[in-house]
C-alpha cells in the first residue's frame, strides 16, 4: 500500500512538473526568426494607434489648352457713293 502512495505522489509530481514547464514554454510561432537557443525572449503587445489626418490630394494637374473661338458676323446695311454726279 505504501508503494502505491509513493508511486501516485511521484506520478502527480511528474505531471505537475510537465504541466508547469509547458505553461512557460513559448510556441515556435512566437519566437523571432533569428532566435538563439538558450536565450530568453519576451513578446510585448502594444496596441495599434490611429490618428485622423486631413490632407489635400492632387486629382488632376493644372494644364493649358487651345480653345478655338468661332468668328462672329453681323449684317449691316450701308449706303456707298458709287458715282458722283
Amino acid at each position: 500500500m505504501k508503494n502505491y502512495k509513493q508511486l501516485s505522489v511521484g506520478l502527480a509530481l511528474s505531471l505537475l512538473c510537465l504541466a508547469g514547464s509547458n505553461a512557460f514554454a513559448q510556441s515556435e510561432g512566437d519566437l523571432p526568426k533569428n532566435a538563439v537557443a538558450g536565450k530568453c525572449y519576451a513578446k510585448c503587445l502594444i496596441p495599434d494607434q490611429y490618428e485622423t489626418v486631413t490632407e489635400q490630394i492632387l486629382l488632376k494637374e493644372a494644364g493649358s489648352r487651345i480653345e478655338v473661338v468661332p468668328a462672329v458676323y453681323e449684317t449691316a446695311n450701308e449706303q456707298l457713293l458709287v458715282k458722283e454726279g
